[in-house]
């Protein structure tokens, strides 16, 4: 029964309420305003509540270096954040700290951007340098489970204020305030502790007791009668005022409340009770009276509030303000209703019902439904459920993997799972999974500063316009100063993790942490300002034993050894200009470096020369020192960095000594990024002069982001600066994709869409000259694109015009690329989809696909094609890779190896359809085999998985274009890099891919492996033992690998298919490395394609050959035997293996085949002409009775089918241009043209065959069924609908099958049928092979019969000899029934030359066999090609033979012709009266 759309509305409205009125309700969000109390005088902001980030340490014990960068190279692949549940992220992965053994004790290493901090390092002892108060590595492992810092939290200074309590007397409070005024005192109390300011700022005396206070301004006093017990101190004195507003509410028993309220109305406000309280408003709320006897409303409900009620609140509740009335609290929910409905069409009415409800829906004056939608909708498939998504809704990323999508998943959302969730959950509005949490932040910033002017100049920032961006997460949208030196500011960002909440700023010195002991006398707390100083850290090595005392701070020989060397370095700096302390820092192994500080003011680069000159004598009284005294500057200033680099760019960072630093003149620099040294390369410069050093990168990529130092070598010490580059001042550059190259036929009023396309977030905007276009905004997967209509006009002359458009994008403006449009009036050769129109001639450019960069051109063909002639598309993340690899140290191989596997998994559909992505991957993996040194098991792993996918069966058009470049030697380069690396490998191990198997093992004295069941290795008796060998064969090389061996003809390279060659490689490639001299190996193969079996070769791949270009060659290797399509070969060296097999006949046949095809063609063609002409003139006067008139119905047909064959024949290869004829031109066949010349072809062939098949029919018929006759039309209907109309089906079928997919013909050097990737030439062999061996019966049964009639009739004297009937028989039959091409099977089997000229002798002069045998061998028209040839002018009367009667025919009238005899055997004279005259002779010789 229907439901109607009322029925439904009503339906639902119900659940609604019944859901609301029972409370079953899942909030979704509610829009309260807290309300607001105010406890303390300082406001206090808190982090948001409801998120909590943690930070959670795992401990992993690895107990070798692989199961470590196994480690590594996963938590690197993972992909972050990871959506653990709906409530719990996984933000960042990262390995802080390494523990390792390196013989005695434990040392345990920070990982990049981690540190230990300076009491660490002292606490168990560097070992490595300490900088920046920091270590990067210790000699213990941690007692208290510590772990390595962030580096950059390291570096944040913390500023603290100490209260101290000092027992002094007036005389000595006024010595101190003397002491301190002036300034003569040591300010640092350790390598990471300093004073920023010193005051006194309490004191007491002893005054008898009572009260004594003097009052100051602003309600504050300067003395006090007592020592407060609360350890209180003064305060600096606060001018700004905070005020705070009190809601007071008085309750009054009062009778008479209207005299309450007028004399309220009577007083003047503001009413002052004291100097820091004033009373600024009194009203009266509420009032009662006796009449409450219910709990309800006295007066009317508005607005959701009334001015009575009939009780008195017994929380202490009265009456609020109108003005201060809080808005009415809103509350949302999301219900969901579950509906179990089979009847599909249910489920579209109540769909459609839901769209025409018009909403907001009021159910009562608090509740309205504002939208009713339908989200997710589950159903049966097969065994499962599926549920799908309406429109606006989606599963999230976490569902769609728990379980299984049934669609595509984009941006993190699939619209169908597998499952219905058993936690009821549903489909999600797609905001949600876009929307984006925006969070507000307020900073306080404490800024010591002693300077006014710097302050004035800091109450600038207010100026600025803001908001001000950070990065795409952050903004600050204002900044105040609400007292001196402190600022706030107010931030908004979308990443709740990406900032902390309170951030102190470096004040001018180290901050320092004291505590002294207080004893029981006048407490005194005093702040002072301290000189600005820097330090110099300083180490010198000492000949002395290092002991494990002085790594113990607290050890005896720790404090005395400082001591002593403290005493000394302080006297030996003590005399320079600026100096404020020394103190030693500590000590590490290796004899005894000494660690110490020199704080000084300034430098004089001289006076530390000096002194660093002398330190050695004056310590030498301690220990001799070893070398000399090393000395450096970490500024706390960082390196210049430009504030944004895009990709491609170059990037200049400058690294330079402040103005109160002289070092010195800098006589070198040195650079590193991430702890490792930059040498200049070729993207790489560094340029130092005046102090100042400048590095260069050059063509950024976004891995440059990092740490970056340099270190600036002076006269008396070296500076230090750091810097970090982040990955916000690195962008992608923008890829645009356009046609740059457009051409195109003028008409009148054509419009010409031009689109240009660029990647998120850029959009781009199309200029002509200067002026904005008109542009329609289009989405082209995930790309910004825009479309500008051009319209053509003037279309008049023949003079052709050029366009320049330019597609610029608007935030990147130097980023431009240009569109040329070339209007032309001629007519268009080429049209493509992709290219365009065209003349012969025009070029072409188009953009890559997504992702990728570069252009494509291609230029048109006379043939109407277009013809790439360039590419130079790359993977945008390849080509990344490919930049980053310049600059590649063997440190890095192994994770960045582990970086181009993932890059090459991620991008496998691009980069196999992509020659220059290939070539560059080629390019790194050369680039990897050269750097590295020791290759583990890890490194080979990710290298093969890179391999294993640029070298399968889908990459076999990208190696051909790849072969046939300028250089040609891309397939070489990988091969080299292969062996390259596998003469590093370390270890044993065994690494299997899906096209690679390798194994790197030891053997004594012999050798013997079955290498992935295809190859198999042996090699014995070597007398040597502990052997390592390698092998790594790669079962699909063949696609990469060109065919080409030591004999091959140069000449033959051309631009499209490098080479056709007459040898293709048979089986797979194996790379055999050992650690030794091999003088025999022996290598079985077995073949990929078991139907060659020409000329086999046992080659190796020979890198010098061809300059350097590489060819297989035979040199050491010799063929040993082809059996059961295995070879075996014996070669006396080890390098990459493999066969070559012929695929075609051998080049010195060639040449003669060639002169036999050619001539017999032209031959046959005249024959054929010759014969035809000949069967027309004596057409009417042998075509007398029914088989006669058959026989040559398929003499004409066969020779017609064969005369158009041929001439399709010739015409199609002049259409092919194949390599032997037309050496270095395109081999790549015309589309249109050889596809028809090739389906004529292929008709006419198979007519010629089923033509000869009718022939043998009407012989087989005529020979076996004597007295059988069928009417004339029967036999012409059999005859036409076997000779055209089985070859029309076949070939249309052919074309059917095989067309769509651009496999009907080949692709290259000839117009014929496809065999390679759709076996299409099947469809002529197989029926012509059958037609031929029907043929080859019929004979045996015709010669079976003229045999019989031999011996039958072998008494007449006058019989030739039986065998020279049959041979006459056989001559005569087997170029009518096509017997020759029988042969064809033994050109495929066998390379004898016998049996290809003879199969191109006899078939190509088949059409002049068919006119001697026949036709001229026909005595009847010989005998009448005689009679008009010789009486002209007379008439032709032709008798027939009626001797006896009219002469029986049958086919043993036949044979007794081609036995030669005289008398013909006649069955009856009876028989043949009934003949009415007609004599039907089958043949006369």
């Amino acid at each position: 029964m229907a439901i109607s759309k009322n029925d439904l509305n009503i339906f639902a409205l119900l659940v609604t309420l019944v859901i609301l009125e029972t409370g079953n309700l899942i909030e979704f969000s509610c829009l309260v305003s807290p309300e607001h109390k105010e406890e303390n005088f300082q406001q206090r902001r808190n982090v948001l509540k409801g998120q909590w980030n943690y930070i959670i340490d795992v401990v992993v014990n690895a107990s070798n270096l692989e199961t470590f960068e196994q480690i590594r190279s996963s938590l690197n692949a993972t992909g972050l954040p990871i959506q653990h549940d709906n409530n719990t992220q996984i933000s960042d992965i990262s390995i802080t700290i390494v523990c390792s053994s390196p013989g005695t004790g434990f040392q345990c290493r920070c990982e990049e951007q981690f540190a230990w901090p300076y009491s660490t390092c002292a606490t168990y002892g560097a070992c490595d340098y300490i900088s920046s108060w920091m270590c990067k590595c210790i000699n213990a492992i941690p007692a208290s489970g510590q772990s390595c810092q962030p580096i950059l939290a390291l570096l944040t200074q913390v500023e603290y204020e100490v209260d101290l309590e000092l027992p002094v007397t007036d005389v000595g409070t006024d010595y101190l305030r003397s002491l301190l005024n002036n300034g003569s005192f040591s300010l640092a109390l350790g390598p990471t502790v300093n004073f920023t300011y010193i005051d006194i700022i309490t004191g007491k005396n002893g005054v008898s007791a009572g009260l004594m206070s003097a009052t100051f301004d602003n309600e504050s006093a300067g003395c006090i009668n007592s020592i407060p017990t609360s350890g209180q101190y003064f305060q600096p004195k606060i001018v700004d005022y905070l005020l705070y507003e009190y809601q007071i509410f008085i309750e009054v028993n009062n009778t008479d409340t209207d005299q309450l309220r007028n004399n309220l109305k009577n007083i003047t406000f503001p009413v002052q009770i004291s100097m820091q309280i004033n009373i600024s408003v009194a009203d009266i709320t509420t009032g009662k009276s006796k009449y409450f006897s219910f709990r309800r409303l006295c007066d009317v409900d508005t607005n959701n509030t009334c001015s009575c009620i009939k009780a008195i609140p017994k929380d202490g509740q009265y009456y609020q303000s109108l003005h201060h009335q809080p808005p009415p609290v809103v509350c949302e929910y999301l219900i969901s209703i579950e509906l179990n409905i089979s009847d599909v069409t249910l489920i579209n009415q109540l769909r459609t019902t839901l769209s025409n409800v018009s909403y907001p829906i009021s159910n009562s004056n608090h509740i309205q439904i504002y939208d009713i939608n339908t989200s997710t909708v589950c159903f049966p498939r097969s065994d499962v459920y599926q549920c799908r998504c309406e429109d606006q809704y989606r599963w999230s990323c976490y569902q769609c993997l728990l379980y299984g999508s049934c669609d595509s998943i984009t941006v993190d959302t699939c619209g169908c799972i597998n499952a219905i969730p058993p936690d009821g959950q549903y489909c999600q509005s797609t905001d949600q999974h876009t929307s984006t949490i925006v969070y507000e932040y307020l900073i306080s910033v404490e800024l010591n500063i002693s300077d006014v002017t710097q302050i004035d100049r800091l109450r600038t920032i207010q100026t600025n316009s803001y908001p001000i961006s950070i990065d795409k997460q952050i903004q600050i949208f204002d900044v105040n100063i609400y007292k001196a030196g402190s600022v706030t500011l107010s931030l908004k960002t979308s990443d709740a993790t990406s900032l902390t909440t309170t951030t102190s700023t470096k004040a001018t010195t180290i901050p320092t942490t004291t505590t002294t002991m207080a004893a029981s006398t006048i407490p005194t707390t005093t702040t002072s300002s301290a000189a600005t100083g820097f330090n110099v850290e300083m180490s010198i090595r000492l000949d002395k034993e290092y002991t494990a005392g002085l790594n113990d701070l607290t050890s005896s020989e720790y404090k005395e050894f400082k001591s002593r060397i403290q005493s000394v370095v302080k006297k030996q700096y003590k005399e320079i200009t600026g100096y404020i302390s020394v103190f030693v820092k500590g000590f590490r192994e290796g004899s005894i470096i000494t660690d110490f500080v020199v704080q000084t003011t300034q430098v004089d680069p001289d006076e530390m020369a000096k002194a660093n000159q002398k330190l050695p004598q004056a310590i030498h009284s301690i220990a001799p020192v070893i070398g000399s005294v090393s000395a450096f500057y970490n500024s706390s200033t960082s390196i210049s960095i430009p504030e944004l680099t895009y990709t491609g760019n170059s990037m200049m960072l400058t690294c330079g000594t402040p103005k109160n630093i002289n070092v010195g003149q800098i006589s070198s620099s040195m650079w590193k990024f991430k702890g490792r040294e930059i040498k200049e390369s070729g993207r790489i410069e560094i340029t130092t002069s005046n102090n100042v050093s400048v590095l260069k990168v050059n063509n950024v990529i976004t891995a440059d982001s990092g740490l970056y130092s340099c270190t600036l070598s002076g006269k008396a010490m070296d500076f230090l600066q750091e810097g970090v580059v982040t990955q916000a001042k690195i962008k992608q550059a923008p890829i645009m994709r356009l046609q740059s190259g457009v051409n195109v036929k003028c008409k009148n009023g054509q419009i010409l869409p031009i689109k240009c396309c660029v990647q998120h977030p850029y959009t781009v905007k199309w200029f002509q000259d200067k002026f904005p276009l008109n542009s329609v905004p289009f989405n082209d997967g995930e790309a910004n694109c825009i479309k500008h209509d051009y319209q053509l006009e003037r279309c008049i002359g023949s003079q052709e015009d050029k366009i320049r458009f330019i597609c610029r994008v608007d935030n990147a403006p130097s980023y431009e690329m240009t569109t040329i449009i070339t209007i032309f009036r001629d007519d268009v050769t080429c049209n493509d989809a992709q290219y365009g129109t065209g003349r012969a001639g025009d070029r072409s450019s188009i953009g890559c696909e997504e992702g990728q960069e570069g252009i494509k051109t291609a230029v048109c063909q006379e043939t109407g094609e277009w013809k790439l002639e360039k590419d130079t598309c790359i993977v945008t993340q390849i080509k990344e890779l490919f930049v980053d690899s310049q600059d590649l140290v063997v440190e890095e191989v192994t994770q960045f190896v582990v970086n181009l596997s993932i890059a090459v998994q991620q991008y496998k559909t691009e980069i196999v359809n992509s020659s220059a992505t290939i070539s560059a991957i080629v390019e790194i993996l050369n680039i990897v085999a050269n750097v590295s040194t020791a290759v583990n098991e890890t490194i080979m792993q990710n290298v093969l998985n890179t391999v294993d996918v640029i070298i399968g069966d889908d990459a076999r058009e990208s190696w051909v274009v790849l072969n046939a470049n300028e250089t040609r030697n891309s397939s070489s380069a990988l091969l080299g890099s292969l062996e390259t690396i596998s003469s590093e490998l370390v270890g044993e191990f065994a690494i299997v891919t899906q096209r690679i198997l390798l194994n790197r093992t030891t053997f004594d004295n012999s050798f013997r492996a079955d290498l992935n069941s295809s190859i198999v290795i042996d090699i014995s008796n070597t007398n040597m033992s502990n052997v390592f060998i390698t092998t790594i064969t790669l079962a699909t090389l063949n696609n990469v690998m060109p065919a080409r061996n030591s004999t091959f003809d140069v000449s033959l390279f051309n631009s499209t298919n490098e080479t056709a060659s007459e040898n293709a490689i048979n089986s797979a490639v194996v790379l055999v490395k050992i650690n030794t001299t091999i003088q025999n190996v022996l290598l079985n193969y077995n073949k990929l394609n078991n139907s060659l079996i020409l000329n086999p070769q046992c080659v190796f791949w020979n890198f010098t050959l061809f300059n350097n270009l590489g060819a297989w060659d035979d040199e050491g290797c010799k063929f040993v035997s082809d059996i059961n399509n295995t070879v075996t070969c014996s070669c006396n060296h080890l390098t990459s293996f493999s066969i070559l097999l012929a695929t075609d006949i051998p080049p010195s046949q060639r040449k003669a085949l060639d002169i036999i095809t050619y001539v017999g063609v032209g031959v046959s063609l005249v024959s054929l002409v010759i014969g035809l002409s000949i069967e027309g003139y004596v057409w009417k006067v042998i075509t007398r009775n029914s088989t006669a008139f058959m026989r040559h119905v398929s003499i004409v047909n066969t020779a017609l089918s064969l005369l158009i064959a041929d001439i399709c024949f010739i015409i199609g290869a002049s259409i092919a241009k194949n390599p032997p004829e037309n050496p270095g031109e395109d081999y790549k066949v015309p589309l249109g043209p050889c596809s028809t010349i090739t389906f004529f072809m292929h008709f006419f062939y198979l007519a010629l065959f089923f033509w000869m098949f009718v022939s043998g029919l009407l012989l087989f018929y005529r020979t076996v069924m004597v007295l059988s006759r069928m009417s004339q039309a029967n036999m012409l209907a059999i005859g036409f609908s076997l000779g055209y109309g089985c070859p029309l089906i076949i070939a249309v079928i052919t074309v059917a099958v095989t067309a769509p997919g651009n496999g009907y013909i080949r692709k290259y050097d000839a117009c014929w049928l496809n065999w390679i990737e759709t076996k299409g030439l099947l469809s002529l062999v197989i029926p012509a092979l059958t037609i031929v061996f029907i043929n080859i019966l019929i004979v045996i049964v015709v010669l079976f019969k003229i045999l019989r009639r031999g011996v039958e009739d072998s008494t007449q004297i006058d019989e030739k000899h039986t065998l020279v009937v049959l041979a006459r028989c056989v001559v005569i039959l087997t170029p009518l029934f096509g017997l020759t091409w029988s042969l064809g099977v033994g050109t495929t089997v066998s390379s004898n030359e016998g049996i290809h000229i003879a199969f191109a002798f006899f078939n190509s002069l088949q059409g002049f066999f068919i006119l001697v045998f026949g036709t001229l061998f026909d005595s009847k028209i010989r005998s009448i090609l005689s009679r008009r040839l010789s009486s002209p002018s007379s008439g032709f009367n032709p008798t027939r033979s009626t001797s006896g009667g009219i002469s029986a025919f049958s086919g043993i009238n036949m044979i007794s012709r081609l036995r030669g005899r005289r008398h013909i055997y006649r069955v009856s004279q009876a028989a043949n009266s009934s003949s009415g005259g007609a004599s039907e002779s089958f043949v006369h010789i």
